[in-house]
């Protein structure tokens, strides 16, 4: 491996087996270096592998603009969490990209801006272990930078490493929370007298249908074979929640221009009546058991 380009002292670019460009970081590296000089394997701390020339010009003004601080404390953080969760398979994509996120984060609150994270429940419930660290990470943050950052930018973290997942497809998981928050808000808007236990298996089976649900229709493979007969069945079973579904399906078909199959309905309807029927006999049960408490004696 040798230099091809010196970006500063610790930054060169260089060439693969395969003769594609990559960026190769080192405190050190680029040191009195010159052109097709040996890089000292010893020094190399991170290798960043650009999809293409745009891709590695931005990814060197990324590398060359965001303090170095920040770029340790995310090294840091990520490396540990690599160790720690292997089964996350992050790519060193989350690096530069998080770097950058914090740097404006801190920023951002020093100049008493603070956003909200509209999405923060859907996160907390579809990437749970992705959440955990981004909190984790927040605490860090404020230990390290002097600040108080909300939870809301724990979310946002999570989603840089939901994004930075090997096979993750990185503008879709924005997508698939955001179709998962609308269907959400229908139900629990057309439910308004029921308080869902969020909590419950139930929900979380609830979630993670919808979560796949907008996978499949994000990649294009909703194809069900329809049944005529369990799709009468279902709405006359579940007429509350078929209801509901109806709204659902009007949503996806003005926002998404795509029409529910019977099959995807009869799914959402069943995980819909579900959710209520457990909701309302959890809720008199509680009510029995108040009127037992206030009861005579």
């Amino acid at each position: 491996m040798r230099v091809n380009k010196i970006l500063n002292n610790n930054l060169v670019l260089s060439k693969n087996e395969d003769n594609e460009e990559i960026i190769v970081k080192g405190l050190g590296i680029g040191y009195h270096a010159k052109r097709g000089d040996k890089i000292d394997e010893s020094l190399i701390e991170k290798i960043f592998y650009p999809k293409n020339h745009q891709n590695s010009i931005q990814m060197q003004q990324y590398l060359l603009s965001i303090p170095e601080e920040y770029f340790d404390f995310v090294q840091k953080f990520v490396d540990h969490v690599k160790e720690e969760a292997p089964n996350l398979r992050l790519n060193n994509s989350i690096y530069l990209s998080l770097s950058d996120h914090i740097l404006g984060t801190v920023e951002r609150f020093r100049n008493g801006i603070s956003l909200k994270n509209v999405l923060l429940l859907d996160i907390q419930q579809l990437y749970k272990k992705e959440y955990e660290y981004g909190m984790k990470m927040v605490d860090e943050i404020n230990r390290t930078f002097q600040t108080k950052l909300p939870v809301d930018e724990a979310g946002f973290i999570a989603l840089h490493f939901v994004n930075a997942e090997e096979g993750q497809h990185n503008t879709d998981n924005y997508k698939i929370a955001m179709i998962v928050n609308q269907v959400q808000e229908i139900v629990k808007n057309y439910f308004s007298d029921i308080t869902f236990n969020e909590s419950s298996l139930y929900y979380q089976r609830f979630l993670t249908h919808l979560k796949y649900f907008a996978q499949r229709y994000l990649h294009k493979e909703l194809q069900y074979d329809e049944d005529e007969n369990l799709f009468q069945l279902i709405q006359e079973q579940c007429r509350e929640a078929y209801g509901c579904v109806k709204l659902i399906y009007l949503m996806m078909e003005e926002k998404y221009q795509y029409a529910l199959s019977k099959e995807e309905m009869v799914y959402l309807s069943i995980h819909i009546q579900t959710n209520v029927d457990k909701s309302r006999a959890a809720l008199k049960k509680v009510s029995e058991a108040k009127e037992g408490t206030n009861g005579p004696e």
